[in-house]
């Protein structure tokens, strides 16, 4: 397991703690790409979005994370 997908994981196990249930539909969506930028940020040490997506385990394009990274951050629901 590489160091980017082992800290992903970590991340993601430490925000699940948080909740009493198992988070479903937008929910769980919301948290993975959460998880995936505090992973990258911390891979990249780095806000600039496409470093961040490049140190995001995931298996889609970059520009497609950076993507789904700026729509995330523009939505004021989601924050």
């Amino acid at each position: 397991m590489s160091d980017n997908r082992r800290r992903y994981c970590a991340i993601k196990t430490a925000i699940m703690q948080l909740y009493p249930t198992e988070p479903r539909s937008n929910t769980a969506r919301h948290l993975h790409t959460l998880a995936a930028l505090v992973s990258g940020i911390a891979g990249s040490r780095s806000t600039n979005l496409p470093a961040i997506a490049g140190k995001a385990p995931d298996r889609t394009k970059r520009e497609s994370r950076v993507k789904r990274f700026s729509r995330w951050m523009k939505n004021e629901r989601s924050a």
